[in-house]
């Protein structure tokens, strides 16, 4: 924002050379990021930050240096000279949106005399970087840049009915706004409207049908005050950013519309652009009570670290326009200014005192005591592993955005149980960010899209992160309001259970090849036993063993092509309050892995086949063995054998594996699938597994009649078990 020093020291007469100025007001936290010419015609360009929207105008830049260098404050002229008919007697005024806008100002102006501006005004908004246009427009623009209050100027002959109605749009509305372009205006947005339709965007643009123009001779000069939220959603969809939309975004203050009219009506019959109608209308639904914040200056101290006198605190805080009194023997009560909404409790008024006091003068001290320990935090261990797993298996890490949409949910499949639980995002950046992610699923999916886009079809991805769930009965609006934000000590304990669920999940997903070619070696597109293996490897360097892969439908996945991933750990049993099969086992459910299916592949433009697998974190903490487990090398030789069995084609080999090694009487030390046959000599709906099967003793030397008796036993297991015929 560019600020004549000129114009500052309208208002702070004895203000510090400009040097000083900009230097003081950085360290008192109102940053000047450049300055440019030199003596009376320096210019200081500021960022304001965006919690400060009474900085947003020369008026509150001064108020704020006349309190760091400890001078006297000017106030504009808003003396009015009115005279002729009464305003109220010329035009009407409805608010039909008092959630909107809590407050809106109109006065007459007759008699207009459209000409250019006087040349001190024309230099000033120059220097402000502003075009000149006009008197009456010139106005508008000079108060905006004054005291940070937008103001919009309507040829009142040209309102139908003479009546100002301030409303939310109609379906089907348009509106052409003075740059030239038609809007096509929605139901959530404010608009100002006359008898028959709509005349402006709150906040943003006003439209061209009833601008001021060389013609006119009575104008409506419009000052409000607009909800900040709905100025800015939408500022945003119509794409329309501008000085007074960036202004009322931030939260003004309703004070400031009448400030703001006043110094515009002054100003223009001072400068000869018209005559002032008596009055003006004022409708004011939304009363603000004033905020009284108690103030401990012991508390200041030991936050700050420091001796201030309560004196000097007070003195600071009358400074930036804070009325202070005492409350009992030891604090103050202090009312704050209607410009001043950023400040709302006591640690406010302490931030305040600190910037104006000097963080310069605040000794730095190191804290006393022992450093707290550090406490093991085993979920966060866990994921860097997995990362550090993942990495070697020749995966890329991918940090994707939180933020997806239903229709991507609904292109995906994903189940309603959580769909249904979706947190919904209160100011959404677009229609594609509208709920928080319930499953990584969907920003997986959308890195493979863009990079199929960029034709880009080999991915190895993986991302560990956070999925968010509305917890169960909690009313389905989604995103949390401000007044259910959890807040200090005890009450914030009592509402954590407001806050959506947040597990950590580890998704993966590959597309095409996972490693280059080179001129002796062809590399293979990726596929289901890829993923099946980085997923074994994950889990058993995990601490999770013998993890198992049961067949199992998912609406995302292609039918026949998917597996449910479960452990069933001895020491996990008791830990995890889970499902339960029947008095047995404890099942630990860590996740889901397969091929997309294929509509969800042609939907998002994946030429290649992709398969994604997502895991649960806290599962998989609950299902690892928290000792690691180390086995000595083998003492004595092994046996190798082979064995060929008949089976249904139905029976998945993990259950033939399964059967092979409870039977294998503890000295079937490995199992190996190594052929899978269906054809001539193998019944119709059965196929031919072979494995082979390595025997060991950890205390002996195994005699071919223990290894004989070993092997049989196997057989006649599957054979009773499974109904399986071992092939001779």
């Amino acid at each position: 924002m560019l600020v004549p020093y000129e114009w500052l020291k309208e208002f702070v007469p004895g203000l510090p050379p400009a040097g000083q100025v900009a230097r003081e007001l950085t360290m008192a936290g109102v940053a000047v990021e450049a300055v440019t010419g030199e003596g009376e015609a320096t210019v200081f360009d500021f960022e304001i930050t965006h919690n400060r929207p009474d900085l947003l105008s020369v008026f509150g830049i001064a108020r704020e240096a006349a309190a760091v260098f400890s001078l006297p404050l000017r106030h504009p002229t808003l003396v009015v000279p009115e005279e002729g008919r009464a305003a109220h007697d010329m035009a009407a005024l409805e608010i039909a949106a008092p959630d909107l806008c809590r407050r809106y100002i109109a006065r007459i102006i007759t008699d207009v005399s459209i000409r250019p501006s006087p040349a001190w005004m024309q230099a000033r908004l120059a220097a402000a970087g502003v075009r000149s246009i006009n008197n009456v427009v010139d106005v508008t623009n000079y108060v905006m840049l004054e005291l940070g209050q937008p103001l919009h100027a309507f040829d009142l002959d040209l309102l139908e009915g003479r009546r100002i109605v301030v409303r939310r749009a109609l379906p089907g509305e348009s509106l052409t706004t003075i740059d030239g372009e038609e809007r096509v205006l929605g139901g959530e947005m404010l608009v100002i409207a006359d008898a028959r339709r709509p005349v402006a965007v709150a906040g943003v643009m006003g439209g061209l049908e009833t601008e001021v123009s060389e013609g006119t001779k009575t104008v409506l000069l419009e000052s409000a005050n607009f909800d900040g939220v709905s100025v800015w959603r939408t500022s945003r969809t119509l794409r329309m950013r501008t000085e007074a939309s960036s202004r009322f975004s931030r939260g003004l203050w309703p004070e400031n519309a009448r400030m703001g009219v006043d110094r515009a009506a002054a100003l223009i019959a001072a400068v000869g652009a018209g005559r002032i109608a008596a009055g003006m209308l004022d409708a004011y639904p939304g009363r603000e009570e004033p905020v009284w914040v108690t103030l401990r200056p012991s508390r200041v101290n030991h936050l700050l670290g420091t001796a201030i006198p309560a004196e000097e605190m007070k003195d600071i805080l009358m400074r930036l326009g804070f009325i202070v009194e005492p409350q009992g023997h030891n604090a103050y009560r202090v009312l704050v200014p209607d410009h001043r909404r950023d400040v709302s409790r006591e640690e406010d008024l302490v931030e305040e005192i600190a910037r104006l006091y000097g963080y310069d003068k605040i000794e730095a001290t190191l804290p006393k005591g022992a450093p707290p320990e550090a406490q093991p935090q085993p979920a966060r261990q866990l994921a860097a592993r997995a990362g550090e797993i993942l990495r070697a298996c020749g995966l890329s890490e991918v940090e994707t955005i939180t933020f997806t949409n239903f229709e991507t949910c609904r292109k995906l499949r994903i189940p309603e149980e959580l769909t249904g639980r979706s947190v919904r995002i209160s100011n959404p950046l677009s229609s594609d960010y509208t709920i928080m992610r319930t499953t990584l699923l969907t920003s997986l999916v959308d890195v493979l899209q863009r990079n199929a886009a960029r034709r880009e079809d080999d991915v190895a991805i993986y991302e560990i992160a956070k999925v968010y769930l509305r917890r169960e009965g909690e009313a389905a609006a989604g995103a949390a309001s401000e007044d259910r934000l959890p807040i200090e000590g005890g009450e914030r304990r009592a509402n954590e259970s407001l806050l959506p669920c947040e597990p950590t999940k580890i998704g993966l997903a590959v597309m095409g090849r996972m490693a280059e070619s080179s001129w002796e070696h062809r590399s293979a597109d990726a596929g289901f036993f890829d993923l099946k293996g980085i997923v074994e490897t994950l889990l058993e360097s995990l601490g999770v063993r013998d993890p198992k892969f049961v067949a199992a439908a998912h609406p995302s996945l292609h039918p026949g092509r998917a597996a449910r991933v479960v452990a069933v750990p001895a020491r996990a049993r008791e830990v995890l309050a889970g499902q339960r099969s029947g008095e047995g086992t404890a099942v630990v459910d860590v996740g889901y892995l397969g091929e997309l299916h294929p509509d969800i592949q042609e939907a998002f433009g994946l030429r290649k086949r992709a398969y994604v697998a997502e895991l649960d974190l806290a599962a998989i903490l609950a299902a690892r063995e928290r000792a690691r487990r180390v086995e000595p090398l083998a003492r004595f030789p092994a046996v190798t054998r082979d064995m060929a069995v008949i089976v249904r084609r139905d029976i998945p080999c993990s259950e033939v594996l399964s059967v092979m090694k409870a039977a294998g009487m503890g000295l079937a030390e490995d199992l190996r699938l190594f052929d899978v046959y269906e054809g001539p000599q193998v019944p119709e709906g059965h196929r031919s597994l072979a494995f082979s099967i390595t025997y060991r003793s950890p205390d002996r030397t195994l005699t071919d009649s223990e290894v004989d008796r070993a092997h049989a036993d196997i057989a006649s297991a599957l054979s009773r078990r499974l109904g399986a015929t071992v092939r001779e």
